[in-house]
């Protein structure tokens, strides 16, 4: 067994997985038995924290569990195979594969919902874990991300798309007699709105891109010898085998990532866009040593030209102030 132990939250969240899943299967079982509504509300919370002080006081034992199940996403999607089983037996009855009242199909729904809700907290608490596990303190280089404007790239497609489909369907509801289509037509401004603002520099305040000091607008990525950490939206270890070309353009640092979304970052906020480009490329083909060192003589240099800077504008300071003061003028 690992020495590694979980932390109190993990074995808090799969304790309440646990007692989900057996108070669910309780709970249809009762159902099918005939059991009164009484008992099942009685008897489901009970099981519920019986199971999470079990998991409390034995979670210890779990190990690395969380670490080895939040490394593959595979074994992160059978933990939903009981909110699988769930919706089916919700499902059920419809079909004629069960005999039962409409209680039934309410529990087993009622059910797929909280298990599926509390499994997908569960499963991001064990990537979270399996990433601080797999990853040093101190990545070999970082830098700020902030999302390209809504005018280009892939994300302005969606949202110019997702308007017209949207004024699409709201003129076909009027078109039908159907009222509702006039407040379609107007959630339909909102997303409109924002991609012409984006692309015509138009700026009304709170619709304004976020500032490069706002913490809003900016977050960390960070790229590691085993990965690369994007923490924009949901945090996630992308390794170097599924990342493919890395390029900048005009205004993005664009990672392309296979089978799945693209990494962009606007240009404007990273200090060194050709350095961190070439970094990145030396840690993508497996010359992290390499990668490492090449940042670290770029930071060498970069700290050496803000001192050497600090001290030309001290000098001339000094000179300024020299060349003012008469009981220095040798004349």
């Amino acid at each position: 067994m690992s020495d590694r132990t979980p932390d109190l939250s993990f074995k808090a969240g799969f304790g309440f997985y646990l007692g989900i899943i057996v108070a669910g299967i309780t709970a249809l079982g009762s159902v099918a038995a005939g059991a009164g509504t009484e008992t099942i509300l009685v008897t489901t919370p009970s099981t519920v924290v019986a199971a999470l002080l079990f998991s409390l006081v034995f979670g210890d034992r779990l190990g690395d569990l969380p670490e080895r199940l939040g490394g593959s996403r595979r074994r992160r999607l059978a933990w939903y195979l009981p909110s699988l089983g769930f919706g089916a037996s919700a499902i059920a009855p419809t079909m004629g594969v069960l005999q039962s009242t409409g209680r039934f199909p309410l529990t087993a729904g009622l059910f797929t919902v909280l298990s599926g809700a509390v499994t997908l907290g569960v499963s991001q608490m064990a990537r979270h874990r399996h990433i601080d596990a797999v990853t040093p303190d101190e990545p070999v280089v970082s830098w700020q991300w902030r999302r390209p404007s809504f005018k280009s790239g892939f994300q302005g497609a969606i949202l110019l798309g997702f308007t017209i489909l949207t004024v699409v369907f709201g003129l076909s509801s009027l078109l039908v007699g159907d009222g509702s289509g006039g407040w379609v037509l107007l959630y339909a401004l909102i997303p409109a709105f924002m991609w012409l603002s984006d692309r015509y520099g138009w700026r009304w305040g709170v619709w304004e891109e976020p500032s490069a000091d706002s913490q809003w607008g900016m977050t960390t990525l960070g790229a590691y010898e085993n990965g690369l950490l994007v923490d924009n939206f949901e945090r996630r270890l992308v390794s170097w085998d599924r990342i493919g070309e890395i390029r900048l353009t005009d205004d993005q640092l664009i990672v392309e990532r296979d089978r799945w979304f693209d990494v962009r970052c606007d240009r404007s906020v990273i200090d060194d866009p050709e350095s961190l480009r070439a970094t990145l490329v030396r840690l993508r083909d497996g010359k992290g040593r390499d990668a490492y060192d090449q940042w670290n003589e770029h930071d060498a240099d970069v700290a050496s030209d803000h001192e050497h800077k600090r001290k030309s504008d001290t000098e001339r300071t000094e000179n300024r102030s020299g060349a003012a003061d008469p009981e220095l003028d040798p004349n």
